[in-house]
């Protein structure tokens, strides 16, 4: 019996997350709005805001964390403007870099397309550095190559100088979508 490798080829990869209200409402009402068939969905996980230096002693609130992997008939561009739309409409205002949001829905991957453009790189310039994007992501798809880099994501994450996430309830999600 011949194993097949599944083709990364055509997967869109997005990471969702939220620090502020129902965070698992925010998170669940952003998936049913992406415009992806075929959905595969990563565990929940609480991680610690990534914060600057002099940030707001209110920004230091606790993250939930998921990726979720799909097919899309938009182009790149045309997500990312769909991304926007959606994290607008679910509250996200605050445009101050590393502050709360009810929703932050980032592009990680979109099969093995690279593209640097001013407003979207793909893969996400930062995906390797953040365990709260590889980890859930290796749930999902542990061998997905990044296509700069050509290290599976089990690679990346063992490059990572410290984890530290607390894996949730996977089934908060999957049984109310």
């Amino acid at each position: 019996m011949e194993l097949v490798c599944p083709s990364y080829n055509n997967i869109v990869v997005l990471a969702l997350g939220s620090n502020c209200g129902n965070m698992l409402s925010h998170i669940k009402s952003a998936i049913n709005m992406l415009p992806l068939y075929n959905i595969t969905y990563s565990y929940v996980y609480k991680s610690m805001a990534l914060l600057p230096e002099n940030a707001s002693s209110d920004w230091d609130t606790p993250f939930f964390n998921m990726v979720v992997s799909g097919y899309t008939n938009l182009s790149p561009n045309f997500m990312l403007e769909r991304v926007k739309y959606i994290e607008k409409k679910l509250g996200r205002f605050n445009n101050e870099h590393w502050s709360p949001r009810c929703i932050d829905i980032d592009i990680i991957l979109w099969g093995d397309k690279i593209i640097d453009e001013k407003h979207l790189s793909i893969p996400h310039k930062h995906m390797q550095d953040r365990d709260f994007v590889l980890v859930p992501l290796s749930d999902i798809h542990a061998r997905f190559p990044h296509p700069k880099l050509k290290l599976s994501v089990q690679e990346m994450i063992l490059n990572l100088h410290e984890i530290n996430l607390i894996k949730q309830n996977k089934y908060i999600l999957y049984n109310h979508l």
